[in-house]
């Protein structure tokens, strides 16, 4: 549930005292472009404005680049709310590379709590945790009674996120 995601997203950077901030999409991903839109329209609902930045796939230093830019350009301090944990360490690796410091200038949080992927990132993101177990057993479910020759409803199931995995990415209190 993407809406939801982006609920969790901005309640966390709110609680920080975090007024500043943005999103960092995928172009060429449909949930990404939703996301961005549900945290945008959220965003704004509450008076603020979001800064937007959409990585194309093109060549990883380029990337790179384009990102350290965008981010020695926002207001700070900023949240930024990646589309995914992936985009989140990419993320982190510009703040270095643009000698921003996360997460006094700059906290992330990515999405999907990838836990050894978030880990692993310096510092370690704080990501959006999906019900994995929900969503299998649910999947699990509707494949067993389509095996029994059930037809299965169609309409979009949209599973809420549990919370949010607090690391140091995030861990901050803007004055």
């Amino acid at each position: 549930d993407s809406r939801a995601v982006t609920e969790l997203a901005l309640e966390h950077f709110r609680e920080r005292g975090l007024s500043n901030l943005a999103y960092c999409g995928a172009l060429g991903f449909r949930w990404a472009v939703e996301r961005g839109r549900f945290f945008r329209e959220q965003v704004q609902a509450q008076g603020l404005t979001l800064h937007e930045f959409d990585l194309a796939e093109r060549s990883p230093e380029a990337e790179l680049k384009q990102l350290a830019r965008w981010l020695r350009r926002l207001p700070k301090p900023v949240g930024v709310l990646a589309c995914y944990d992936i985009r989140g360490q990419q993320v982190l690796e510009a703040c270095y590379s643009a000698r921003v410091r996360v997460p006094d200038e700059v906290a992330v949080l990515g999405v999907h709590n990838d836990a050894l992927l978030c880990e692993l990132c310096d510092p370690p993101l704080s990501s959006v945790i999906p019900d994995a177990s929900r969503a299998g057993a649910m999947a699990a479910a509707l494949l067993d009674s389509m095996m029994a020759g059930k037809s299965v409803p169609t309409e979009t199931r949209l599973i809420a996120p549990l919370g949010v995995a607090t690391r140091q990415s995030t861990d901050l209190v803007a004055v």
